[in-house]
């Protein structure tokens, strides 16, 4: 398995969601992120709160990797280990589910996660 895709689809999906959910306007308070400057803090923001899930993320990979599992399964799993992540940071964070920004937070990841491909040719 390429270990590059971890990086691919946690980058893309910090990168997408830091660009989209202020786009989108996807925040509690609309007019403060409609402004493109934030972009940089949302996307830092981002990759901070991820790194927990990022660690479980390659734990993971590691010991699917290790334990050949069939490359059928890898992407599901990994896919379904990443938006369960999003939904606990977003819960720890603000003790309720912001449903529109879990939704968009994880289609974003489900998409990231299905362009990039997991196995070696």
């Amino acid at each position: 398995m390429r270990w590059s895709y971890i990086f691919l689809h946690w980058g893309c999906t910090i990168l997408l969601a830091a660009f989209l959910l202020p786009t989108f306007g996807l925040f509690d308070d609309d007019v403060i992120f409609k402004e493109l400057w934030l972009f940089p803090y949302i996307f830092i923001g981002g990759a901070i709160l991820s790194l927990p899930t990022l660690f479980a993320y390659v734990v993971v990979f590691f010991l699917l990797d290790r334990y050949k599992v069939n490359i059928k399964w890898v992407k599901p799993i990994l896919i379904s280990l990443t938006v369960i992540g999003i939904c606990i940071t977003c819960f720890l964070l603000s003790n309720t589910w912001n449903l529109r920004f879990v939704l968009m937070y994880s289609a974003i990841a489900v998409a990231c996660g299905l362009v990039f491909k997991v196995e070696k040719k």
